[in-house]
């Protein structure tokens, strides 16, 4: 038993070494997604998420449901961009 515990700890430990900071986040949250997902699933509560352009809702019973689609918004050349210098005349 001990031998399996510790061949486990020495694989979180180089995997630890070998990954950076941005790989820890991305893992995390996806552990954290997935754990959410499964307890609102076992609670019977609805899960929404974004598929593609769209917003669904996801039912305990198995239903789908399309909330709303989304829309690209067209990128507009008025208005204020990044380094734009303002002053009064």
């Amino acid at each position: 038993m001990k031998s399996k515990i510790a061949r486990f700890v020495m694989k979180q430990h180089r995997e630890k070494l070998e990954t950076n900071e941005t790989d820890i986040l991305i893992r995390s949250a996806s552990r954290g997604s997935s754990y959410a997902i499964r307890e609102s699933k076992a609670l019977g509560l609805t899960i929404k998420s974004i598929s593609g352009k769209k917003i669904i809702e996801k039912l305990p019973t198995g239903e789908i449901k399309v909330i709303r689609n989304l829309q690209d918004k067209p990128v507009s050349d008025k208005g204020l961009k990044k380094g734009m210098v303002l002053c009064r005349k």
